[in-house]
């Protein structure tokens, strides 16, 4: 039998009213269990810096149409490799010089660029071929004043361990581009270029010696070969890399109904200290929408779904001495027109969700040391509040997901608080609550479980997971 790479095949459970999904993920050998990025766990002494740069002819919307981009690609390769133990090629980063015609036609009114950018790397050991994603971020970019704009992408690859001994080559890829101005709303998607390699360009980028592992100890088992999915798309890009063209015909489509989930959503506001514990609210509606490649490369994963948050009494200290109590309410943005469920959507990559949901805050039932303030009817953040968090979540099993102020991209740092308006029914108290409470660096958490299925005939008959109440429950249904 000719030797072969190893491939890991998952088959998962399906949700709700479907009977079974199986998903393939391909990888070189199988990816080690080290974090990506993680030091190497097989990096011999003195790794070796590599830099490639090939000729490539990337697609633009007209008016600027074709260009000519030279594309630099850099990374340290391991001095040598060994079977069964994850290794890393570390140092990633890929570079070019946008033209300016092109720079400005994707900036319109803007002034700095970002997005992402992926390739594969082809891995080739004597007749067995393989690849491995490369998916890298483009940071926030200003235009200079003049010239073209020199772009860099950077990313971590998963550690990965071949499972036989020999010299394993490495060729690169023409890249993929997603870019647009940074700050796009969602309506405004980047721009997709696809790239290919000029005729003619040597894509070669380097070899490693590949050592075969020590036999075991007489009487022993060899140690278990256990693999992990290998790299999908992930790091804090802010631009997804799917087309709006519908996807190929040989694509593998799944789109999954999900088990409401509860969430118990925590937020705190930076200036008073106030922490605003939501009640319990259930996920509803929800779906996994996942398109991959027919080996299993992900090339679409979303998750998206509906929730309702009741009104929550919240207390503080105004200016840090000023006792206040107010109720407080996160609505959806078309409130005024009926709407009750804020629309939550997230990508899912690699077991991390990034979630985007767009709220309006309410203030009601105002008291300053224990004295009613009318706040009016309609207190009201005076624009949407965008809300980004990011976490491990599984569509079967739930996640925590969150803010956090030392995240690389600034998008999870935290949550802005707009000023307020339309507030005070015999006083004009708007300029008094946005002094207070207005500002960025707040923060967030929503912890997401599953609720198990029901087998009620009508759903609505199926008690709520304690402690949701009923009447919500069913009122989202």
């Amino acid at each position: 039998m000719a030797r072969r790479l190893t491939r890991r095949t998952a088959t998962r459970g399906a949700l709700a009213l479907v009977c079974a999904v199986s998903v393939t993920t391909g990888a070189f050998t199988g990816t080690g269990s080290a974090a990506p990025g993680a030091a190497a766990a097989d990096v011999g002494k003195g790794g070796r810096e590599v830099a490639k740069t090939v000729a490539t002819t990337c697609v633009f919307a007209d008016p600027v149409g074709p260009l000519k981009l030279d594309v630099k690609t850099e990374a340290t390769l391991p001095a040598s490799m060994t079977t069964g133990k994850p290794a890393t090629i570390d140092g990633l980063a890929v570079s070019f010089p946008l033209p300016r015609a092109a720079a400005q036609q994707l900036l319109g009114t803007a002034t700095t660029l970002e997005g992402g950018l992926t390739f594969q790397l082809l891995l080739e050991q004597g007749k067995v071929k393989d690849t491995l994603a490369v998916p890298l971020t483009i940071a926030a970019t200003p235009l200079p004043a003049d010239g073209d704009l020199l772009l860099t992408a950077k990313g971590k690859l998963a550690a990965f361990s071949p499972s036989t001994a020999g010299l394993l080559k490495i060729r690169l890829t023409a890249p993929k581009l997603a870019l647009g101005p940074t700050g796009a709303p969602p309506e405004q998607p980047a721009q997709q270029v696809a790239c290919t390699a000029d005729a003619g360009e040597d894509l070669s980028f380097g070899s490693v010696a590949v050592l075969a592992a020590a036999a075991p100890p007489s009487g022993k088992p060899a140690p278990g070969k256990k693999t992990t999915p290998a790299p999908q798309p992930g790091g804090s890009q802010k631009h997804s890399l799917l087309d709006e063209e519908p996807p190929p015909d040989d694509t593998v489509t799944m789109v999954l109904p999900l088990q409401p989930n509860q969430v118990d959503n925590t937020a705190t506001i930076t200036k008073t200290g106030a922490k605003i514990h939501s009640k319990p609210a259930a996920l509803v509606n929800g779906v996994w929408f996942r398109i991959t490649t027919p080996d299993g490369f992900p090339i679409r994963s979303e998750i998206t779904g509906e929730l309702a948050f009741a009104p929550v009494t919240v207390s503080y200290l105004g200016y840090g001495f000023l006792p206040i109590t107010a109720t407080v309410e996160f609505l959806p943005v078309d409130y005024r027109s009926g709407a009750t469920m804020i629309h939550s959507f997230g990508t899912l990559f690699d077991g991390i969700l990034r979630n985007h949901l767009d709220v309006v805050s309410r203030l009601s039932d105002v008291k300053v040391n224990g004295v009613p303030l009318d706040a009016g009817p309609d207190c009201v953040s005076a624009t949407p509040m965008p809300i980004d968090m990011i976490g491990e979540y599984d569509p079967f099993t739930g996640g925590l997901i969150g803010t956090d102020p030392a995240n690389a991209d600034p998008k999870y740092r935290g949550f802005s608080l707009p000023p307020f308006k339309n507030c005070g029914a015999a006083e004009k108290l708007s300029s008094l609550f946005t002094g207070q409470n207005s500002g960025p660096g707040n923060q967030a958490s929503a912890r997401l479980t599953i609720i198990q299925l029901c087998t009620e005939a009508d759903h609505r008959n199926c008690p709520p997971v304690a402690p949701i109440p009923a009447e919500v429950y069913r009122a989202s249904h």
